[in-house]
């Protein structure tokens, strides 16, 4: 199935029997906004749910497809509404002006018109209250983004964020590093963590190291063999985000159900999670 970014209309393609049956928050690797994705059948459950892993789900092609609306930019409206009427207002006092005077008028607003043209493209602020975007930036594109539960000997279990960040700069970069954020079904942030990319643990190291262990092993800003110093453009290094201080599923309600009229709990669980790329240095020539 095909998802468009509601925010600059990017269009991806997904494999929709891997998204949950609640649906999940999508970021745009292009314009890094955030929308949810529904489910188009409701069939299957959540993997946070199961425990099970959604091999193959990716966060800039991620997460159904979302009602189709008229694109409209009010920024651009607002400029162009800005323009007709000072456009207006001009040939209105230019009709009462002489020859001699409108022509040195004339003159006056061609010369502000250029100042402000040289002022546009060189101001960062109107640059980005128009959504005009710097050709010589860059960005990073998250790709074969997972997330799963892993049983570990000494914390239980854990939640891990795997994936890889591509560099879309046109120079090469340093020290790239990522934010997990875990969401509850409600989309309320329930923690978060920040990893420098390039460091990796095998599926037994997650199932037997300790917590102390763990985050002194995706600790280095450098990544294994220095894969994250001086990455080249179009190429990628993979990240690793451990969560393991994961928080009790606590009973949320009690309902009244069955022979009897047997109180039985529900539980509030984990549903959805957000990664993205939050920084990073021009790498050394």
């Amino acid at each position: 199935m095909i998802v468009t970014c509601p925010e600059c209309l990017t269009k991806f393609r997904i494999d929709e029997e891997k998204i949950p049956e609640d649906g999940i928050k999508a970021r745009c690797s292009r314009c890094r906004h955030i929308f949810h994705v529904a489910r188009p059948a409701p069939e299957g459950e959540s993997f946070y749910a199961q425990g099970e892993t959604p091999a193959g789900i990716q966060a800039d092609e991620v997460f159904p497809k979302p009602p189709r609306r008229a694109f409209f930019n009010w920024k651009w409206v607002t400029l162009i509404l800005l323009v007709a009427v000072i456009g207006g207002g001009l040939f209105y006092v230019g009709r009462t002006l002489t020859l001699p005077r409108l022509s040195a008028l004339g003159t006056f607003f061609d010369e502000t018109a250029l100042a402000l043209k040289k002022l546009a493209v060189g101001s960062p602020f109107l640059k980005r209250y128009l959504g005009i975007k710097d050709p010589s930036e860059g960005y990073f594109a998250l790709e074969r983004v997972r997330g799963y539960y892993l049983e570990n000997n000494n914390l239980n279990r854990v939640f891990v964020i795997e994936g890889e960040a591509v560099n879309r700069w046109k120079e090469s970069r340093s020290f790239i590093k990522v934010k997990g954020v875990l969401l509850d079904s409600k989309g309320n942030k329930v923690q978060e963590k920040e990893v420098f990319c390039g460091n990796l643990l095998s599926e037994k190291d997650l199932k037997e190291m300790n917590k102390e262990a763990i985050e002194k092993s995706l600790a280095s800003q450098f990544g294994i063999s220095f894969s994250n110093v001086n990455l080249q453009p179009d190429k990628a290094v993979p990240f690793m985000i451990v969560f393991t201080d994961l928080p009790a599923e606590k009973p949320a309600a009690k309902v009244v159900s069955g022979p009897g009229g047997k109180a039985e709990e529900t539980f509030s669980r984990l549903t959805d999670f957000t990664v993205e790329v939050i920084g990073s240095q021009k790498g050394s020539k």
